[in-house]
């Protein structure tokens, strides 16, 4: 078999196998986020499968049978498509419907696409050439077909951003969504990126070959595929727990309703000075509130980022600085102060007051003389 090979042709060819690869090694996982996976998969075996043709037509494969280059599957159709309901499937819906009616539209150039590339498959079977091909070629079809698929791809990339913004905002005090949400952000920037450079080269080409696409142009095209292919790859091997956000099933609302609830608890006991007493644990704590301590140190931990006793430190160091504030505190030494505020032994106080405040409570109390 005479094949035309060269390093870019294999590296292209690589990165459309890698590809295929981390697509059977995502579908085996288990993953709750079943619908965000699904598109996933179709976003990147797309992205594959983009790959994996070229690679072949440039290596001259399809010479021992023409008509599988006009294979019907609408891959450039369907990269966007998939990753656009990937982005949008990782976070929870208001009205709990995952797809709307006005959403259906975007599955239509694929879907008119695959059907047109079809009827091409079925000639070149028929006639075994590339002479459909060539027609297409001549009528400018496939270059129009190309900034119509590019843009199109933009414009859901756009949109897919648009939701990590608005859901980034409902879900900031959600600390575990926080580095799903970043990695989301970024690959959605970096793909954006990536196909503002194809318009570019693309462009480029055809005023440089008298509109006529050539590989010359391609190939900057396919190693920048290649190589997001290889950085999605690297995550999913190391890091699959980002790709698919635990909180698409949770409503914002909820969310807020319920840290909201725990909130006015907390508040409550904070206003009777519950962390006066030494002897406060995490446990009587949540009973005085009626919560569970897992439930109570989730929260501080997510929305205060402290664990419990510092959380409880913070509260005595501001009652200090409140007790020194009065106009007997001259009368009290600052370990009274600290002991009337809840620490146990002046060690403890000094340094959990240096730590919050910058300073020692000796210094701040002369500043503040």
């Amino acid at each position: 078999m005479d094949l035309n090979y060269n390093l870019l042709n294999i590296i292209t060819l690589f990165g459309a196998i890698q590809g295929l690869i981390l697509c059977i090694f995502l579908y085996k996982k288990r993953i709750t986020n079943k619908l965000a996976l699904h598109f996933f998969l179709l976003f990147l075996f797309s992205l594959a499968f983009y790959n994996l043709i070229y690679a072949l037509l440039d290596m001259q494969v399809f010479q021992y049978y023409r008509p599988l280059h006009m294979f019907p599957f609408p891959y450039k159709w369907l990269i966007g498509t998939g990753f656009y309901f990937y982005i949008k499937n990782q976070f929870p819906s208001k009205d709990g419907i995952i797809f709307h009616k006005k959403e259906w539209y975007l599955f239509a150039p694929a879907i008119v696409y695959a059907l047109l590339r079809t009827y091409w498959f079925g000639i070149a079977i028929n006639e075994n050439s590339y002479r459909i091909t060539k027609v297409l070629v001549d009528s400018d079809f496939f270059r129009i077909h190309e900034f119509f698929y590019q843009f199109f791809t933009i414009f859901l990339l756009i949109a897919s951003l648009r939701i990590i913004k608005t859901n980034e905002e409902k879900l900031a005090n959600i600390q575990k969504s926080k580095p799903v949400i970043q990695w989301l952000k970024r690959l959605t920037i970096v793909f954006l990126a990536i196909m503002i450079i194809d318009v570019f080269l693309y462009s480029t080409d055809l005023l440089l070959h008298d509109c006529k696409e050539s590989f010359v142009f391609s190939y900057p095209t396919f190693i920048l595929n290649t190589a997001l292919i290889y950085w999605i790859g690297y995550m999913g091997f190391t890091k699959p727990k980002l790709f698919f956000n635990a909180f698409h099933s949770i409503e914002p609302n909820t969310i807020i309703a319920k840290q909201s609830l725990i909130a006015q608890k907390i508040n409550r006991a904070l206003d009777k000075e519950l962390y006066t007493n030494p002897n406060i644990t995490l446990a009587l704590f949540a009973s005085e509130i009626d919560s569970s301590p897992k439930e109570l140190s989730k929260y501080i931990n997510e929305i205060h980022q402290k664990n419990f006793s510092e959380f409880l430190n913070f509260h005595r160091i501001e009652k200090v600085k409140q007790l020194l504030a009065s106009p007997e505190a001259n009368k009290f030494t600052l370990v009274t102060l600290a002991e009337d505020a809840g620490f146990s032994s002046k060690s403890s106080f000094n340094s959990s007051f240096k730590k919050v405040v910058g300073m020692t409570p000796s210094a701040y109390k002369k500043l503040h003389a």
